[in-house]
């Protein structure tokens, strides 16, 4: 935890127990479990909004992606208009 071996651990609440007795080291226990859980929950939230908006991102480059390559009926249409025109202009040269 916290890149903390057991034996310093232990030296750290030594070091409290003497400093702010037996009395309040309960109540300081219990402050630092509820502030590394606030702590915890406003992580998660920020975790939650970064995820939420990436994806949103990666949505809408999707959306414009797909409104970009035209679908496969129209670029067969497109094609024969192509060559109907192509075949008009022959006919024209001929005349």
């Amino acid at each position: 935890m916290f890149g903390i071996s057991g034996t310093e651990l232990f030296i750290i609440v030594l070091f409290a127990l003497f400093i702010f007795g037996p009395d309040k080291l309960p109540e300081m226990g219990r402050t630092v479990g509820r502030f590394m859980r606030e702590f915890k929950r406003a992580q998660e939230s920020m975790e939650a909004v970064i995820r939420a908006e990436m994806y949103a991102q990666e949505r809408e480059k999707q959306k414009e992606e797909a409104a970009s390559i035209p679908a496969a009926g129209e670029t067969a249409t497109a094609a024969l208009d192509d060559d109907d025109d192509d075949e008009d202009d022959d006919e024209e040269e001929e005349d």
